[in-house]
């Protein structure tokens, strides 16, 4: 089902005009990981796209029981992209 998510929103970024998408499934080429070291864990966004050269983050978002760890990693690739020019897009599915 991830899957399916990741293809919608590989699709709606493109119809609003990104390039270079990346994204952590198979046919595209993977983000760029980001270490965090208090935890040991790696992150990785789910889909990165460039439009007009601002780097843009969009995170698909599921129910979790990790809520703290879901924010920090929203909250550092909103910081990511605010630096680059670009947005923090979150996508929710229906349901």
């Amino acid at each position: 089902m991830k899957d399916k998510l990741y293809s919608k929103a590989v699709q709606w970024a493109e119809r609003k005009g990104f390039k270079k998408i990346r994204a952590n499934v198979d046919e595209y080429e993977t983000p760029q990981s980001f270490y965090k070291p208090s935890t040991d864990k790696t992150v990785i966004p789910d889909v990165t796209g460039v439009k007009m050269g601002a780097k843009s983050y969009f995170e698909i978002a599921l129910k979790t029981d990790d809520k703290k760890a879901m924010i920090s990693k929203w909250k550092l690739f909103g910081t990511m992209a605010a630096r680059k020019g670009g947005k923090l897009y979150l996508l929710a599915s229906k349901g």
